[in-house]
Order: structure tokens, then sequence, then C-alpha cells
């Protein structure tokens, strides 16, 4: 529908200005503005007689404007807190207010309506589409960030900046899931289904990218104990290997292994020590490879806890159209050979290739760049959080004067989610955005054994006095 006014509330009080400091004649600045003489005249007599704003046209809404200011409060105050609202969450609460206002609990009188008018009346709000985010990705602060920084940077200086020697590391799943899409079907079908095919079982790729856009080769982790020599026959990549653990997901002792692989693959041209950046997880820190790390001339940086999403370069730019690429792959092979189950030679080969050819060094290099790992930027890192973490909404103030209504409906209806619990101290070591070299290892570790050593301490219980007067008459 077609607006019914031409002219703005700027406009119009731009027009009584002029009128009111006698620049202009009321009947030639209504032409200027293009406003009605009659309305024009009705602003400039409610502007003498010292009036404020005439109401807005139309019926008065159903609830209030103190109300529904509130309203838009709680929403922003929501999105703030991390739980974001939608249009059942906004209907509910305003009946429920509307229920306190009229006495009528079970109050269900606004509807899609006066939903659709409201977002109109306050501009503030507008409609979104959320992303899923774990609160302890959400909890990453400005303060880390900086502290990382600091400690990516004396990194970097070990290896003078060189995009050559700086690495990343991390691992993921062949994934061959199909997401929901349009489709062409027969006009008389409702429910369309489509075939997923299926590994036969898991399968880790452990994947290494350059700052420069170097590709090493993956290793793939199978589970069980044993592996066919066909498996190995689709190793098409120089250098790719394959190995097992119990269900096929990486541990330490297969990282210590893999730290050898990187030091192969990375010509013997290139400088040493090489930075290996990597997160946080149990099986990429312990003693052995921390003195692997040591003997191979590898530095190990640490992303802070919880921020793979922000700040690794496998995750922000490679991975996704790795895994495209692969799902293409199978969907390609449908119409070949593949079939409904993907095997692990099948699925080991078309992974290598997608890997060889589907990703580019210029996807790789402009994932370092966008996560400020290299070149490093602190600009870059503090966009990539405020992509995550955006600052507080900056929220209309609410009106001082509350009558009792009021005051009930913010106590019992417009609340907000209860504060998290505090978080319960770890039993590991942290090494959350650390720069880890073997004199920061030997005082991590000695750090830790005294902490064990003060909580033993603490345990041991006391003999009661009672018990030492009792000792003593004897």
């Amino acid at each position: 529908m077609a607006p019914r006014t031409k002219y703005s509330a700027t406009d119009m009080a731009s027009a009584v200005h002029a009128v009111l400091g006698k620049e202009d004649t009321a009947v030639s600045v209504a032409k200027r503005f293009g406003i009605p003489l009659r309305t024009l005249r009705g602003h400039i007599k409610l502007a003498k007689a010292g009036g404020g704003q005439p109401k807005r046209m139309g019926p008065t809404p159903a609830l209030p404007q103190a109300y529904e200011e509130d309203l838009v409060t709680w929403i922003l105050a929501m999105e703030s807190d991390g739980h974001p609202v939608n249009f059942k969450d906004i209907l509910s609460k305003a009946n429920a207010m509307m229920g306190v206002i009229h006495g009528s609990p079970n109050n269900s009188s606004l509807t899609h309506g006066w939903y659709h008018r409201f977002m109109k009346r306050h501009s503030v709000l507008t409609r979104r589409k959320a992303r899923v985010l774990t609160a302890v990705r959400r909890a990453i602060t400005a303060d880390e960030v900086y502290n990382f920084f600091h400690e990516l940077v004396q990194a970097l200086a070990c290896v003078n900046m060189d995009p050559k020697r700086v690495f990343n590391m991390d691992e993921t799943s062949f994934s061959p899931s199909t997401y929901p899409s349009v489709v062409v079907t027969h006009q008389a079908t409702k429910h369309v289904f489509v075939t997923e095919p299926t590994v036969s079982s898991h399968v880790t790729i452990v994947a290494c990218v350059g700052a420069d856009g170097t590709k090493i080769p993956p290793l793939f982790v199978l589970p069980g104990d044993r592996v066919s020599t066909s498996v190995c026959d689709n190793l098409s990549i120089p250098g790719a290997a394959v190995t097992t653990s119990m269900k096929g997901w990486t541990n330490s002792f297969i990282c210590r292994k893999w730290l050898t692989m990187l030091s192969d693959a990375v010509p013997s041209s290139v400088a040493r020590p090489i930075l290996l950046i990597v997160d946080g997880c149990s099986s990429h820190y312990s003693d052995y490879i921390v003195e692997e790390c040591k003997r191979l001339q590898i530095l190990l940086q640490f992303l802070p806890a919880n921020s793979t999403h922000l700040f690794q370069p496998l995750d922000v730019s490679v991975f996704r159209p790795f895994k495209a690429a692969i799902r293409a792959q199978i969907a390609d092979g449908m119409w070949k050979d593949i079939g409904s189950n993907i095997t692990k030679q099948k699925a080991i080969s078309v992974a290598c290739e997608v890997w060889a050819n589907a990703t580019k060094a210029t996807t790789i290099t402009n994932g370092f760049a966008a996560t400020g790992l290299c070149p490093p930027s602190l600009e870059a890192m503090m966009f990539r959080l405020s992509l995550f973490r955006p600052e507080p909404s900056q929220l209309d103030p609410v009106q001082e004067a509350w009558l009792q209504r009021s005051t009930t409906i913010r106590e019992t209806v417009l609340l907000l989610h209860p504060e998290p619990k505090k978080k319960v101290t770890r039993k590991t070591i942290s090494v959350s955005g650390k720069f880890i070299t073997a004199d920061y290892h030997a005082l991590l570790q000695a750090q830790a054994d005294a902490a064990k050593a003060k909580k033993k301490q603490g345990k041991k219980k006391l003999v009661p006095q009672s018990w030492q007067q009792e000792i003593a008459v004897v």
C-alpha cells in the first residue's frame, strides 16, 4: 500500500520552522514541501500554543506506547544476552502483557497484524536469520584476542614473518551428506526424498596448509587395526598416508607421528624453525609432542579456546569449499559406479582428488589474511570477533514513570534467562592462545605439579584437638 503522506516528519518540522521564522508564507512553504496547507496550518497552530507533536495517524495501538517501549527494550536485551527472540516469542509476551493490563490471563487478542504494525512502529527492530553459536564460542572476549595477537607476533618473529614457514593443521571428517535444496518434481508429488550416500566407516582427514598457499599431503585415520592394500593404492597424492586408531579419531601418538610427515613435506630449502598453528585439542599437546617438535624444529602456537570459527584458516576458508567439492564429486559419481554406500577406498580416492585439484592456493592465503594470522592483523581479528560478538545494542531509554501494572509486567513477564553458572576449574593445563616453547612447557609442568602437591596437602585430615588431649593424658 502506498504511503498516505509524501512528506516526512523532518519536512514538517522544517516547514513549521520556516513559517514561524517568517522566512516565507505558509502557502509557498506548503507547496515547497508538498504538505497540504490545512495540515501545515494545524501544525503551526499547535506549535504556537506550545503543544508537542500531534498524535500518529490511525487508531491507538492495543498496547500503550510505554509498554511497547518496554517490549522493545526486552527484545534488544535478549539479543545482547545471546538469546534473540522470534515472532512467536514477541506475540506471547505481548499477549501476556495484555493479560496483565486487562486482568485476563489467557488473552490472545494480538495476532499477526499487530506484530507487523509493531515492527513498523519501531524501526530499531528488524528481522535477521540467526546462526547457531554455542555459549562457549560466544564467550571469547576482546582481551583474549589482544593477548593472542601479542603471542602470535612473538611467534611469527621467530620465523621472520615468512609465510613459507607458517602452517595451520586441523582434523575434519569425510562428509558426503547433502543439504536440503529445491528440486524439480511432478506437480502431484508433495513429499520429496533424496537418496543420500553413506560412508562404510568413519574417516578422519588430518589437513594442513601453509600461509603461502602450500598444501601438505593429508593423513587419513581409519578405525580398526588393519588396512587393506587397496586402501593404500588409492592414495593418489605423493606423501599422503593412512593410519588407524580404535575409533578412527586422532590421538597424541598419531599427532606425534604426523609431525614427521609435516617436516618431510616442507622442502629443505625452507629455513627452520617452522611455525605450526593448532587448536587446543588434547591430542595436540603432550610431553612427547613437545619433544618431537623440539627435535624437528617446529614451533607450536595454540589458538584461544573455542575460537576456531574465528581464527583457524582451515575452518574459515578451506573446509567448506573442500566438503562442497566432495559432495559434488559424490553426486556426479551417483550416475556412475559409487552407489549408495561409499567404501573406505572410494572415500580416500575422492578426498585425495578434491584436495589436489579443487583446493586453491588463493583460498588458503585468503583464509590466513582474513583471520589476521599471516600477515598479523589485529584489525582483522577484531573484525572477525565483531561478526560473532557484536557490540551491545544501544537500548532506548525507558520512561521513569511506572504504574503498578507496568511494574508487574516488568517483574513477571519481561524476564531474561538466568545468568550462566560459574565455570568449573579445569583439571588440565591450559595452552589457550599460547606460544609454546620447551622452556615454557617445562614451566607449565612445574606449575601443574605444584598445584597437585598443594591439593594433596589440603586433603590431609587434621587430628581433632580432643583426640590430642586424650593422647597427652595417656
